[in-house]
Formats: structure tokens, C-alpha cells, sequence
């Protein structure tokens, strides 16, 4: 029996057989690992940018010996009930993102809250050593409803576009941070079925867990099941999962 990509039902939509299904076989999971840092920008300054109705860019170039990016990590807040955001890693043409996503991770607002914090997003890919990227969120929401990501204090490093295709380039930078696929260090993602499901933990001090937010795609186009827990711990013991 083929195995179905994950899936979570919708409200509203009629069962399918894939749902009931993929529980029974195998999925194709890649675990992504803490790894080592290969571009960041860590410095907070100027406000945000909001993706309501704009494309938001930031560039990044490879490490000397880069391969492969695992994740990257962005500040954002979200506002209102947005449907998920889509972050891409797109490559570098003619100094803008060339359209054309390497991989793409939906990231849903129940992740985020009004308050900006770092965010983990899954983007596994082979890429080139020396080389320039992006990190690409597309535009989403209204104004009511929408993503901001935190701007650096760079003048420069970040581009916008209304449509994904033209851009305009900005005199700041995001704040972000990108790690390749190296072995070592706890689990910092996994990413199922080319990411219909993806997971990522959070850790507290001495390593121990302390989070997860578990995306899984919907039926429905946009929709999606997620979820964020928090863990507590008293003594070595877990004592609440919210």
C-alpha cells in the first residue's frame, strides 16, 4: 500500500482515505539537528515589516564549506487569525530571490503570538558553498491579520516585493539565523513528507524539553491542524503540558 503524505482533516470536508490511512505505514522523515550556525544577524533594531499584502526577503550568503541548510530562525510576531505563512529558501538571481522556492515550510500563527520571538522553521536543502540565498516569506494576510518580522539594526540585506517577483531593495536587514545539516547537538526539527508534517522542540536550561509546535497540513487549501505545547518540569518530573 503506497503511504499517504500527512494529512489533517478540515471542518467541513469529507473524510479521506489518506487520513485514515497514513498511520499504517512508514513516513519519509529527515531529523534535523542543532548543527552549526553558517549566517546570522542577532542585533535588534529599527521596528518591523509586516507581510500584509508584501513579500518579505532577507539575503544570506553559504559558509566556505556549506552543503546544506537544515533550518533557519526568524523573529516574528503574529496578529489576528492569518493562514499559515510560507517560508521559502530561494536562490540568489541577479541580487533577488529567483522565484523559484528550493523548499517551502508553512508556518502557522499558532506558533506565534503579538509579542516578536524567535521561531524555528525547517528548510532542508542542498545548496552551494559561498553562495547567496534568501530566506523568503510570502505575503499574507490583511490588516487585521497578518506576520511581522523583526528588522536588524543593517542598513541593508533585506528586500520586499508586492508580488514575489519584483523587489525593491530595503535599507535594513531582518533578524535571522541559519544552521546547515551537521551531526550533533539535540533535535531541532524534523520535516515529514516534504513538509506536510513538521516538528520542532524547544529545550530548556540543561537541555531539557520544554516545547513543541507540531504542524500538520490540512485538507482544506491553507488549512492546517497545529499545535504548541509548553512543558513543566518540577524535580526532574514533568508535571503540565499546556
Amino acid at each position: 500500500m503506497p503511504v499517504p503524505d500527512w494529512q489533517a482533516p478540515s471542518a467541513g470536508y469529507p473524510a479521506l482515505a489518506g487520513q485514515v490511512n497514513q498511520f499504517l505505514g512508514a513516513h519519509q522523515v529527515q531529523y534535523l539537528y542543532t548543527g552549526t550556525l553558517q549566517a546570522t544577524e542577532a542585533a535588534a533594531g529599527g521596528t518591523f515589516t509586516s507581510s500584509n499584502g508584501l513579500w518579505i526577503a532577507q539575503s544570506f550568503t553559504t559558509g566556505s564549506a556549506q552543503t546544506a541548510v537544515g533550518y533557519v530562525v526568524v523573529a516574528a510576531a503574529a496578529e489576528g487569525t492569518p493562514a499559515p505563512l510560507a517560508v521559502s529558501l530561494q536562490a540568489s538571481a541577479a541580487g533577488a530571490p529567483s522565484g523559484t522556492p528550493l523548499v517551502t515550510a508553512m508556518l502557522p500563527a499558532e506558533f506565534l503570538s503579538g509579542t516578536f520571538a524567535y521561531v524555528t522553521v525547517p528548510l532542508p536543502a542542498a545548496v552551494t558553498a559561498s553562495t547567496g540565498y534568501w530566506i523568503v516569506a510570502a505575503a499574507t494576510g490583511d490588516a487585521s491579520d497578518n506576520y511581522s518580522l523583526r528588522q536588524s539594526d543593517q542598513v541593508s540585506g533585506t528586500s520586499t516585493s508586492p508580488s514575489g517577483s519584483s523587489w525593491t531593495a530595503q535599507a535594513y536587514g531582518l533578524l535571522y539565523a541559519v544552521y546547515d545539516q551537521s551531526p550533533g547537538g539535540p533535535l531541532a526539527a524534523t520535516w515529514e513528507d516534504s513538509g506536510a508534517r513538521w516538528t520542532a522542540p524547544a529545550y530548556g536550561s540543561g537541555g531539557q524539553l520544554a516545547g513543541l509546535n507540531e504542524y500538520t497540513a490540512g485538507q482544506a487549501p491553507g488549512s492546517c491542524a497545529a499545535s504548541s505545547r509548553t512543558l513543566t518540569w518540577t524535580s526532574g518530573l514533568l508535571t503540565g503540558v499546556a
